[in-house]
C-alpha cells in the first residue's frame, strides 16, 4: 500500500509530536496510549486512500437511515427479506401512496395507506436520499402495484435527474379505482419499488371496498338473519294437519277394538 502525497506533511509532523510527547516522559500513560492510538488511526487512513470516502459514505448513510419513516423501514425490510442488496448511495426516506378524490369543492389529495375503491385514483409516491457519488445522473425508477392474488394492476417508470440530498419522486400517471374497466378487488396490495431494476421497497397497503359494496354486504347479511330457520320434521305441519292427524288415530284405535 502506499500513502498519498499531500497527507506526508501532516503525517510526518504528527509523528514527531506523538514521539516526543511519548519520549519525553512528562505525559501520563494514559496520554501516551491516546496518542499512539491517534497516531496509528491516522496511518492506517493515510495509507488506504478510499477508505476516508467509505467512512464519510457510511456515516451520511448512517445520518439519512435515521431519519426513514416506519413505512420506509418496513419497505426496505421487506425487500431485504426478499433478496434485495442494500445500499449506501440511495436511502429509502418514505414511501406511500396519494389518493385524489372529486368533490363539489374540487379535487383533493391526501396520503393514505388505505385507500377506497369509492376514491378516484391512486399515485404512488416516494422520498429518497441521495448521496454524492450517485448523483449527477438519470436513474431509472419503477413503481408496481400488486393486488392481493399477486396480480400486476399498476405501472409506470419514470427517469427523474439524481442530485445530491433528498429528492421526491411521485408517480406521473396514476391508477383508476372507481371507475376501473378491470374489476379491483379490495384486500392487501403491494407496492414495490425499483430503482436501476434493483428491488428497493415493498410497501403492504389495504384498498378497502367501496360504501356501496359495504352496505350491500351488510343487506345480504341482514336478509340472512331475516330468514327463519327451517323447523323439525315433526314441527313443520300446520294445526289443522296436526288435529286431523289426531282425529284419523282416534277412528282408527276405535275401529281396531271392535
Amino acid at each position: 500500500m502506499r500513502y498519498r502525497k499531500s497527507s506526508t506533511s501532516w503525517l510526518v509532523a504528527l509523528a514527531a509530536l506523538t514521539g516526543i510527547a511519548v519520549l519525553s516522559g512528562t505525559a501520563t500513560v494514559a496520554v501516551q496510549v491516546a496518542l499512539l492510538a491517534l497516531f496509528a488511526t491516522a496511518l492506517v487512513l493515510t495509507l488506504s486512500p478510499g477508505r476516508p470516502a467509505r467512512i464519510v459514505r457510511v456515516a451520511r448513510a448512517s445520518g439519512a437511515a435515521a431519519r426513514m419513516s416506519a413505512d420506509a423501514r418496513e419497505a426496505a425490510a421487506r425487500a431485504r427479506r426478499e433478496g434485495a442488496l442494500g445500499t449506501t448511495d440511495l436511502t429509502l426516506l418514505d414511501i406511500g401512496l396519494i389518493a385524489l378524490e372529486s368533490s363539489d369543492e374540487g379535487m383533493h389529495m391526501r396520503r393514505t395507506s388505505s385507500p377506497s375503491l369509492d376514491d378516484d385514483a391512486l399515485r404512488p409516491f416516494v422520498t429518497l436520499h441521495v448521496q454524492p457519488t450517485a448523483a449527477e445522473r438519470r436513474a431509472l425508477v419503477r413503481f408496481e402495484l400488486r393486488d392481493g392474488q399477486g396480480k400486476s394492476r399498476y405501472v409506470h417508470e419514470l427517469r427523474p435527474y439524481l442530485r445530491a440530498g433528498d429528492m421526491n419522486l411521485l408517480a406521473d400517471h396514476q391508477l383508476p379505482l372507481r371507475e376501473n374497466p378491470d374489476a379491483l378487488q379490495a384486500g392487501d396490495w403491494d407496492l414495490r419499488l425499483f430503482i436501476d431494476g434493483r428491488l428497493m421497497a415493498d410497501h403492504v397497503f389495504t384498498l378497502t371496498p367501496s360504501l356501496e359494496n359495504r352496505f350491500a354486504r351488510a343487506r345480504r347479511l341482514e336478509s340472512r338473519e331475516a330468514v327463519p330457520r327451517s323447523a323439525p320434521a315433526d314441527q313443520s305441519m300446520s294445526l289443522e294437519d296436526l288435529l286431523r292427524g289426531q282425529v284419523d288415530a282416534e277412528q282408527r284405535s276405535r275401529a281396531g277394538r271392535q
